[in-house]
């Protein structure tokens, strides 16, 4: 090999390892990026349970404590099938039956836990709109329902907003390492036993701010958690019905 291709190919060589060393961090950056991929924003996630198994928990969930089932609404069905038709006229086609709705309960009472919770495992979400229904059917200790966000993977850490009936206020709290931690309260109408309510927040930065029944309630600046899934909550001897459950990547 001559003198001039000698040096051509030692500056390829070295054009290539450094070409080699620039692409690997902005490569590895690609790979992390892929594997923390985010909702776009927009993207909505609801729960309906339609898909899942009646008398089991949901599918893709973790639960902590109590027990947690898919039931439906049978009382819907009744009252369609209440309908009367006049006797002296010709009874036209029955309509479809209607699905019954569907929604989560935690029927526990006496597992000797304080706490029952349930986590779904996906999706992950940064900035976020997330809302639950909820009616509380029963309880004597600390009648309550919550709202989990941005659970860690284990299920152990992250952010509640919890409506707590016998003190008639809503609390902001957190998870850490599966024990709560007080952040803020505030007043809130007390919920009637069997009725209908929602709990829900929105998350912009470290910006989050508490909604109930539609109503903004609270606002708390905190960046302890990034990131996360959802999850429902509830406490001590609580019996609650869970529906409506939706999150939306901002």
């Amino acid at each position: 090999m001559r003198g001039n291709d000698k040096w051509k190919a030692v500056l390829v060589l070295l054009a290539f390892s450094v070409g080699s060393l620039m692409a690997g961090p902005a490569t590895a950056a690609k790979v992390k990026r892929s594997k923390e991929h985010m909702p776009l924003p927009g993207k909505t996630y609801s729960w309906t349970f339609e898909a899942d198994t009646l008398g089991l928990k949901p599918a893709h969930t973790m639960a902590f404590g109590g027990t947690w089932q898919v039931i439906e609404d049978s009382t819907a069905l009744v009252a369609a099938d209440s309908i009367a038709v006049p006797t002296d006229s010709v009874a036209p086609a029955p309509p479809p039956r209607p699905k019954a709705p569907r929604f989560l309960n935690q029927s526990e009472t006496d597992d000797g836990v304080a706490y029952h919770y349930i986590n779904f495992t996906r999706p992950t979400l940064m900035d976020l709109d997330a809302s639950v229904r909820f009616r509380i059917r029963g309880g004597e200790i600390d009648p309550s329902a919550g709202l989990l966000f941005q659970m860690d993977p284990k299920g152990t850490s992250g952010y509640l907003v919890r409506v707590i009936t016998r003190d008639s206020e809503i609390a902001f709290q957190y998870l850490l390492y599966g024990k709560r931690r007080d952040v803020k309260f505030a007043p809130i109408p007390t919920p009637e036993p069997g009725s209908w309510h929602t709990v829900g927040i929105t998350r912009r930065r470290t910006v989050l701010t508490i909604l109930y029944d539609g109503k903004e309630v609270m606002t708390v600046r905190d960046d302890r958690y990034r990131k996360g899934t959802v999850g429902v909550w509830t406490e001590d001897d609580s019996l609650v019905d869970f529906a409506g459950l939706t999150a939306t990547a901002r």
